[in-house]
């Protein structure tokens, strides 16, 4: 599809830094930014959402989660770049005092160098952001609002959006495919119901399952469409947006050169590492209106095996799975009516035992001999994570085992093993519990809660954790057990600058500040991770 007419002028806004970050934690070097905004104010693009303006911190995002003033104030800002910041309508509307309290927060001093701000929204939340439309006008900060999901909203709540934001003052409303499963059969219907009650701009910001975010732009510029997304190399949550330099070329060709300058000094490289982009897993999220980080959580998770991916989205397309809960990704059957509470008490069987928890890492094999003579000589109870062997099976008294997918892929394997295992056993589905050959060993049902507050709790028969990490598992069964000493063995650690580390580190640290005074938790192998080692 080929762009019928320049004279259907629209803005381009590049949204790297702020959708890119999704892959990153939003952690971009001050020195990429600064590169970014000065070879950005060289070409047509005028608009630039530097990042997110989060309310809660959290100290493993970098800079353009929170694009602070602090970071604001230190760039060059050229005067014919306008820098703008997404909000979460959510974090201002689910809080107990109204909404334009914490958007003041957000903007604590006066004249901002913001010139735009974009409102993230389901349909709902749209009518709950009244206060501060109306205050941001008053500051002179240019308003966009997101409509989230668009492929799914209902004609009704079309026009009462449209109806509603008449009367406030807004650059555009804006349509995200978040679900990427637009097509443009489906996407000029909805247009035609924009602009029947909405006779304001429109924006679209497209994400690229299907291969169609190009395709989907263009028609959306020749539909007259004002302002139009885009990314370099594409880099997004999921499967990415519009690549920046795919619109450029048809939009200013002899701007081309200065984004390849961008992408080839700094995105390339993220792309190598992150390796966002469609493939047919996105394609299958759009066809079941799967929300895509599921399945970007899923790629990026050493945890998950290739087999394991269709069975998992299989699971979610049976279910509700259009807004991302990271429970479902879990424990995509389970309803949770279990309250996570396990029937087995560690501490019956475990009190006052030295305890040493086996991981999958190749220290293990390296150091088997010396391992061994440590477990034969200390009287060690031996905690398998998941298949971990490493030293002789029968030295291993239980395996721990947590995520239902891990223990989907390894089933064959634990049924043939003799090995009593431990498990969240209570809160499964039953699906689950029925793999299982219980005639040659025992299972202990531990209990698991999952949360997403960052929270950590150990109980007598259950923890409470962000995600079934089985290494934070297998140590809460030991402090739960009220064991005497606590050793790992074997947890290597993931490569620099995997999320995964920075999640493990975090929860680690909790774990040893809270509950280290007794057992002291050491490591007998070397370790990527934040813990004491002890030499043997």
């Amino acid at each position: 599809m080929k762009l019928k007419s320049f004279k259907n002028r629209f803005n381009l806004l590049d949204c790297t830094l702020r959708d890119g970050g999704y892959y990153n934690n939003w952690d971009f070097s001050l020195s990429l930014i600064k590169f970014y905004i000065k070879e950005i104010s060289k070409t047509n693009i005028n608009y630039i959402e530097l990042g997110f303006r989060f309310l809660k911190k959290n100290y493993l995002m970098g800079l353009t989660a929170y694009t602070d003033d602090k970071l604001v104030n230190s760039l060059n800002i050229p005067k014919n770049l306008n820098l703008g910041v997404m909000i979460n309508a959510s974090e201002l509307i689910n809080n107990k005092e109204n909404s334009l309290k914490y958007l003041k927060k957000l903007f604590p001093k006066r004249n901002s160098k913001i010139k735009f701000v974009r409102f993230a929204c389901h349909f709902n939340e749209v009518f709950q952001l009244k206060e501060c439309f109306n205050w941001l006008e008053i500051e002179n900060i240019d308003v966009f609002v997101n409509i989230m999901q668009i492929s799914e909203i209902e004609d009704i709540n079309i026009s009462k959006i449209c109806k509603f934001l008449k009367t406030k003052k807004i650059r555009a409303i804006y349509l995200a495919d978040s679900l990427g499963s637009l097509k443009i059969k489906e996407f000029s219907k909805i247009i035609t119901k924009f602009k029947t009650y909405w006779k304001g701009d429109l924006g679209l910001h497209a994400h690229n399952n299907l291969n169609l975010a190009l395709k989907n732009s263009i028609f959306a510029i020749n539909n007259h469409f004002k302002w139009i997304d885009c990314t370099i190399l594409g880099m997004g949550r999921g499967p990415g947006n519009l690549k920046t330099e795919e619109i450029i070329k048809s939009y200013h060709p002899r701007d081309l050169q200065l984004i390849n300058k961008i992408k080839n000094k700094y995105f390339i490289d993220l792309h190598k590492n992150f390796k966002w982009g469609s493939n047919k897993y996105y394609a299958l999220a759009a066809k079941y209106k799967i929300h895509p980080t599921y399945i970007q959580e899923m790629l990026s998770d050493k945890r998950y095996k290739k087999e394991n991916y269709l069975q998992i989205i299989n699971n979610l397309k049976n279910i509700e799975s259009t807004k991302y809960n990271i429970n479902k990704l879990f424990f995509p059957n389970a309803t949770y009516l279990s309250k996570g509470k396990g029937e087995w008490l560690p501490a019956k069987d475990l009190k006052l035992k030295k305890i040493l928890i086996i991981g999958p890492g190749k220290s293990v094999e390296r150091n088997k001999e010396k391992i061994e003579k440590f477990i034969f000589k200390n009287n060690l109870f031996v905690i398998s994570v998941n298949t971990s062997l490493g030293i002789s099976e029968n030295l291993i008294n239980l395996r721990a085992i947590c995520h239902p997918h891990r223990i989907i892929s390894d089933v064959n394997l634990h049924n043939k093993s003799r090995v009593n295992m431990v498990m969240p056993l209570s809160m499964m589905p039953i699906k689950l519990k029925n793999l299982f050959n219980i005639e040659n060993k025992f299972i202990f049902d531990f209990g698991l809660r999952l949360n997403n507050k960052k929270k950590l709790l150990i109980n007598k028969n259950y923890c409470n954790i962000p995600s079934p990490l089985a290494i934070i598992y297998a140590i809460s069964v030991a402090i739960s057990g009220q064991a005497k000493a606590i050793y790992l063995a074997g947890f290597d650690g993931y490569k620099k600058n995997d999320p995964s580390t920075d999640e493990t580190n975090f929860l680690l640290k909790k774990i040893i500040s809270r509950y280290n005074k007794n057992p002291k938790i050491k490591t007998l192998t070397s370790t990527n991770y934040k813990i004491p080692l002890f030499k043997i």
